[in-house]
């Protein structure tokens, strides 16, 4: 008996030698559009397909696996399915960029293909164009928040310097207030302006603020408030003595965190000079470009009166000059005031005084409640110059002083 281990070569030659005939027989027999042989491959993405729930998605494998398999088991199913959805996804698609696309994925050569694409190069223009538009409104809102946040970062420095150079070139100092105003329009004209002063018969005062915060490398940013305040201070009969920019809690080293962003430690000798010295570095060229003619002085400067406690709670309604305050920076023809005309400043001194003549230098107008006496601190001048009639005085607060020791600068009538 021939056992079955002897005859299994000749088994698997017969099997081979008829497997061709075999898989013919099986295409003629259940489909016209089966190729000669069926791979692996080929059924395992047909029946990827059918596992598709979604059908957008079953769409797009079917129309992959046509152009996969132009010649596959399944082309003709393939062809079939693709045929009955075409309408209904051109229909649902086409006003959109997607649904085009869609359509030309899934239908490469369906029957609205030039359609869907001069379709889509019209949509995908505009397209364009609104993404240029909102990324150049998205660029100018950027633009604006960079200057507004650079404007922040600079204001102090800008007001500093627009009041030096209106200051400096005063006609008529030692004046009545009325003289000044005229013979200065300018000055009088941005004295008036935002924020608001507050007046009394004896003084005038500006108040600038602003707020800034300076990074601090792993841990919590330091919270600063910067001051600056203007005083337009007046002696008997209203007469221009002295104006004073003022800038409490040693102003010269706020002034040079909040342009900086960097820490200064006032108890710290060098920190506190190198920002004395950065703020004179900004001084001296406007001083000496617009008091043409003086000559350096040495001075003692008197004791900084202090703002008093009520003129400090009244100027806190000024504006908050973080919004890049002064707005005063053009330069604009002066206005001629008329002789009989009332100036800015000679309005706000009349409010203040409700219409009356100004009480003697030092009192208080009627109503007014007395204040302890303000402790005095006596400033360290820094540079000072004699030019015309008046003397200018750079001054920082001493080592030990704070709160109301002040740094800043004044304009006085010299002395004798």
């Amino acid at each position: 008996m021939t056992s079955l281990l002897s005859i299994l070569p000749s088994i698997r030659r017969v099997a081979l030698a008829t497997a061709p005939v075999l898989v013919l027989a099986s295409c003629a027999m259940f489909s016209s559009g089966c190729a000669m042989f069926t791979s692996h491959e080929d059924v395992a993405m047909w029946r990827a397909t059918r596992q598709n729930t979604n059908d957008e998605a079953r769409l797009a494998a079917i129309s992959e696996y046509a152009h996969t398999y132009p010649n596959g088991a399944f082309v003709a199913q393939a062809n079939i399915e693709l045929a009955a959805h075409e309408e209904n996804v051109w229909e649902s698609g086409n006003a959109t960029v997607e649904g085009l696309q869609y359509y030309l994925t899934t239908y490469p050569t369906g029957t609205y293909v030039a359609q869907a694409t001069e379709r889509l190069d019209a949509l995908s223009t505009v397209s364009e164009r609104r993404v240029v538009e909102e990324t150049h409104v998205d660029d100018l809102e950027a633009a604006r928040a960079a200057e507004a946040s650079e404007s922040r970062r600079l204001w102090a420095g800008r007001a500093v310097e627009f009041w030096a150079r209106t200051l400096l070139p005063i006609r008529n100092f030692g004046q009545p207030i009325s003289a000044v105003a005229r013979a200065n329009p300018d000055f009088s004209r941005a004295f008036g302006e935002e924020p608001a002063p507050l007046c009394t018969p004896t003084a005038c005062i500006k108040h600038y603020r602003g707020h800034f915060a300076i990074p601090n490398p792993g841990g919590t940013r330091i919270e600063r408030d910067m001051h600056l305040y203007l005083r337009l201070a007046l002696g008997e009969r209203g007469r221009v003595d002295r104006v004073e920019v003022l800038m409490p809690n040693k102003g010269f080293s706020r002034w040079y965190e909040m342009e900086n962003r960097v820490l200064v430690t006032d108890e710290d000798p060098e920190q506190r000079q190198a920002a004395i010295e950065w703020v004179l570095a900004r001084l001296e060229p406007i001083i000496a470009e617009l008091a043409t003619g003086g000559r350096a002085i040495d001075v003692v400067p008197e004791a900084i009166l202090p703002i008093s406690a009520a003129d400090r709670a009244a100027s806190e309604t000024a504006v908050d000059s973080g919004d890049d305050r002064p707005v005063v920076t053009a330069e604009v023809a002066p206005t001629p005031v008329a002789p009989n005309e009332t100036s800015e400043i000679d309005a706000l001194l009349a409010a203040a005084a409700g219409g009356t003549t100004p009480p003697p230098d030092g009192e208080r107008p009627p109503g007014g409640e007395e204040e302890a006496a303000p402790l005095m601190t006596f400033p360290i001048a820094l540079r000072a110059i004699s030019v015309r009639n008046v003397q200018v005085v750079v001054f920082a607060a001493g080592d030990d002083d704070y709160g109301e020791a002040y740094d800043g600068f004044y304009i006085e009538v010299a002395r004798d």
